[in-house]
């Protein structure tokens, strides 16, 4: 049985992630594991809310193992509506510079368009928690537009990055200054 702490609210410039659009940031601990949840606006008639579940894990040695759907969906728990299950066969697929993502897609009407998305990403692609190894995200997003914008908030160009108190969102979640800069005074 895993330990595990009661959610607590943590500034939006302490996320792990910095998503547009990002209203608040909970997080938890899950015994040697973390969990944050930001949430997304949801400006659909769709009941339910919008939100990245990101959970950072350390595994044993630095190879966090292959990724299985199965094992994802156990540590995620239940899959929000509109989605009623999370199969391999259902999913489609992407990729960006951080790797291969995977989504399921809900239409309603012409044009609310709801996505449930999965990621895993490793230290390789980006600068992770400390003591981390992997981050697996899960997306929930139901939006007035295309599937592509329901997507956003789990591409590179948001999940890629982290906030920063006080600089806005910086790529890894450090300041990285350019190697021709010269040193502060």
């Amino acid at each position: 049985m895993q330990t595990s702490t009661q959610f607590t609210t943590g500034p939006l410039d302490a996320a792990w992630v910095a998503p547009q659009g990002g209203l608040v940031a909970i997080d938890r601990q899950l015994g040697p594991e973390s969990e944050q949840v930001v949430g997304l606006a949801n400006n659909t008639t769709l009941p339910g809310d919008n939100f990245l579940k990101i959970r950072a894990r350390g595994t044993s040695g630095n190879n966090p193992g292959r990724f299985r759907l199965d094992d994802f969906t156990k540590r995620f728990g239940e899959v929000p509506a509109p989605f009623s299950k999370l199969s391999d066969s259902d999913l489609r697929t992407g990729t960006d510079s951080l790797g291969p993502f995977f989504w399921l897609e809900h239409r309603v009407g012409t044009q609310t368009n709801c996505v449930l998305a999965i990621r895993r990403i490793d230290g390789s692609r980006r600068i992770l928690p400390p003591g981390t190894t992997v981050l697996e995200v899960m997306l929930r997003n139901c939006v007035r537009g295309s599937v592509e914008e329901a997507l956003n908030p789990i591409r590179d160009s948001q999940i890629g990055v982290g906030a920063v108190q006080g600089g806005g969102p910086v790529t890894g979640g450090t300041r990285m200054l350019s190697p021709l800069a010269a040193p502060l005074p």
